[in-house]
């Protein structure tokens, strides 16, 4: 943006040049080189605030909600089996239907509702003062209206079709979210699994860095997507205050809490196989980082969005219209339910298009945490049950034999003619094998043939 200063600023010494004005461009205004007005844009251009994009977690400053977004919250639903039960009520009916006023939905769609009920409203009202005679001589009849008749008898198949795909659209768009979240989850269980196995039991440390990592990135994750609460807030109790500092302070806190994860695993001595397996667990976490950022920034596109919005819209004002004729005074009920319904389907599209502020994210973070901290803190406990049944010591006397088995199967390998096993008597190399005996006492060496 350019903008023209108040006064020139002098440069070197009295009698230097001063700096050259920079030319306004039209639709611009400049006080005191601080205030400018943006030149007119097109209204249908999307609005983009800087080039890379910016999320939840990366502003400053949360402005005041709508009420129509703080109600996205009583959409995150999480489901148990008493929930269930009363989804399932032979009643539901009459209590779904008794509790409209509650709906959400509805409220959201309340003004598009009242438009129409008011167009209802001044066609009745315009019709009853014409049957009445009490209008001036002159004035048109409303009914019956042909072309408005015509109009919405021939588009509804149109206007339906277009709200389906719009609604599945969007569900396919919350599911996708739900799907790679609850893989998340999975994740997370399975990698801190991975660590409490495979870390040396004298890495203790390691370990609990690597439960509070996992938990924090499940949690930078949610605040990337659900500005309601701060990073403070949610890992004071988890990381350290330096991890903490150095959480909060990064650009991108999904990406700096995953690359901590990774400096924890590559630092802990242990198979490189095993290293591997918990790398790709951390893949997958870049995986759905990425796929959300997706949803977020890449909507359904918007001239469909728009264009069902303006159909719609345009078919319910012209409804009162097309039905007074045969429903008199009873279109203001009528094409009120039918805008109550419509609007509700299109409304239920749009907060289903952007799934992560009706997703029970903070619940599924809950579990991250209680099943991460849990696996950590059994760990002790579980390997002490094991090894009393003998299962951990006999683990490691196996592990014991086949490293001192090694060398010689070294030696049988070297004596091969290509170095890569025994042979034949022709010649051929031979592939050896060696596995540990079913008591974990000795070595069973078997010899395949080709």
């Amino acid at each position: 943006m350019q903008c023209l200063s108040s006064r020139p600023v002098a440069m070197g010494r009295a009698g230097s040049s001063a700096l050259p004005r920079l030319p306004l461009r039209a639709g611009r205004v400049c006080h005191l080189g601080v205030r400018c007005q943006a030149a007119n844009k097109d209204p249908n251009a999307p609005i983009q605030s800087n080039p890379l994009g910016s999320f939840s977690s990366q502003l400053q400053n949360q402005p005041t909600l709508p009420r129509s977004e703080e109600a996205r919250k009583y959409f995150r639903t999480v489901y148990d089996f008493p929930q269930w039960q009363t989804h399932r009520n032979q009643y539901r009916l009459m209590k779904r239907l008794f509790s409209i006023p509650q709906s959400h939905v509805i409220q959201n769609a309340l003004p598009s509702i009242m438009w129409v009920a008011f167009t209802s409203t001044c066609v009745a009202a315009y019709m009853y003062g014409y049957d009445q005679h009490m209008l001036p001589e002159g004035f048109p009849t409303l009914a019956p209206n042909a072309a408005c008749s015509a109009f919405i008898s021939n588009t509804s198949v149109a206007l339906s079709l277009l709200l389906v795909f719009r609604t599945n659209s969007s569900y396919g768009r919350w599911d996708e979210a739900r799907k790679m979240w609850g893989g998340l989850l999975n994740r997370s269980r399975d990698i801190m699994r991975q660590g409490a196995t495979c870390f040396p039991d004298d890495q203790v440390e390691a370990k609990k860095a690597l439960a509070r990592w996992v938990v924090a990135f499940s949690r930078a994750l949610r605040i990337h997507f659900q500005p309601e609460v701060t990073i403070e807030s949610e890992l004071k109790n988890i990381l350290t205050p330096a991890e903490l500092q150095m959480l909060a302070k990064s650009q991108h806190r999904p990406v700096r809490a995953i690359h901590a994860i990774s400096q924890i695993i590559q630092s802990v001595p242990m198979s490189s196989i095993h290293q591997q397996q918990m790398s790709n667990n951390l893949t997958f976490f870049h995986d759905v980082l990425g796929g959300c950022e997706r949803l977020l920034r890449a909507p359904i596109p918007v001239s469909y969005t728009r264009h069902t919005a303006r159909f719609l819209f345009a078919w319910l004002t012209l409804l009162p219209f097309a039905l007074y004729g045969s429903c008199g005074v009873s279109v203001i009920p009528v094409c009120s339910g039918i805008a109550a319904v419509l609007c509700g389907i299109e409304e239920i599209g749009v907060q289903c298009e952007e799934p992560f502020g009706i997703l029970p994210l903070d619940v599924i973070c809950n579990r991250i945490q209680a099943d991460v901290m849990a696996t950590l803190k059994d760990d002790a406990d579980t390997k002490t049950i094991l090894a009393e049944a003998g299962l951990i010591s006999l683990r490691a006397n196996s592990a014991m034999a086949v490293e001192n088995a090694l060398p010689d199967l070294d030696s049988i390998n070297a004596a091969a003619p290509n170095g890569n096993g025994s042979h034949n008597g022709n010649g051929a190399a031979v592939p050896v094998s060696v596995s540990a005996g079913a008591s974990g006492n000795g070595m069973n060496v078997r010899i395949s043939p080709r």
